[in-house]
């Protein structure tokens, strides 16, 4: 088991996904092995250790059923222009136990680098500029919290300019996130209205009843094609507690900087 960790941490650094096939019989055997793969990952100086910082039981239990996708999104949402503390989410977890029948559902998982290099972008300062515009006017901006983002399309469509398509949180409030789009089809299709095409940087995984998988929460932004019956997964959250305006600000600088992959 420890030469499996080490070979997956290498497969995390490298590619931000990595699987540990078990079999886990329990959610605490499989996300024990998790923290223990992300031992062996980076914390930036004067962060504090990764901990957990969420559990969840997808879809829950006695819940609605789960939609035929998710859309693609940063668990926890990106800190764009944050305020205070909070909460950041840099590993998630996935596992499905042992005796739940097989999955037809796929976990999304896209690299930024790789979508984001297929169009040009501004430069940082324009780029950040865009964005904090975008949550002012348009995005979730809470003036106690700051502009938290959790909807990639959103992020897109923000460091894109121009008249936002995407319902306005600020004009409808009670707007449930998440709900950007009714269909995978039309997900897809927004994204390429901005010059990005989803499904050739997109991987799609099933995860095996018994085994855990693990990504970077930051290199990839993630979704779900098809649906999952109540209580099918369990999500753990490993990231940074109450992590102080600046180092929010270093997180979120590293992701604005896979814009920079596509700049001219």
């Amino acid at each position: 088991m420890v030469q499996c960790i080490e070979s997956r941490a290498e497969a995390l650094l490298r590619s931000g996904f990595a699987t540990l096939c078990g079999p886990f019989a329990t959610a605490d055997e499989a996300f024990d092995a998790a923290a223990s793969l992300l031992v062996g990952m980076p914390v930036d100086p004067g962060f504090p250790s990764l901990g957990i910082i969420g559990d969840f039981v997808v879809p829950p239990i006695g819940g609605p059923p789960s939609r035929d996708f998710q859309t693609l999104h940063f668990d926890f949402g990106l800190p764009v222009d944050p305020v205070g503390p909070g909460d950041v989410a840099r590993y998630t977890a996935l596992y499905i136990p042992t005796d739940c029948p097989p999955s037809t559902a796929h976990t999304r998982l896209v690299p930024l680098n790789a979508l984001l290099a297929q169009v040009s972008w501004p430069d940082r300062d324009e780029l950040l500029s865009r964005l904090v515009s975008y949550g002012e006017v348009h995005g979730g901006r809470d003036d106690v919290e700051g502009y938290i983002e959790g909807s990639f399309a959103r992020i897109v469509e923000g460091a894109a300019g121009g008249e936002p398509q995407l319902p306005s949180v600020k004009a409808d409030p009670d707007f449930l996130c998440g709900n950007e789009f009714h269909s995978l089809a039309a997900e897809l299709d927004f994204f390429k209205g901005h010059g990005l095409s989803v499904l050739d940087a997109q991987r799609d995984i099933i995860i095996e009843a018994g085994t855990v998988a693990v990504f970077d929460n930051l290199a990839l932004t993630h979704g779900r094609r098809g649906r999952r019956r109540p209580g099918e997964l369990r999500q753990r959250v490993f990231g940074h507690r109450a992590l102080g305006v600046e180092a929010q600000r270093t997180l979120r600088d590293r992701v604005l900087g896979a814009f920079s992959s596509g700049s001219s």
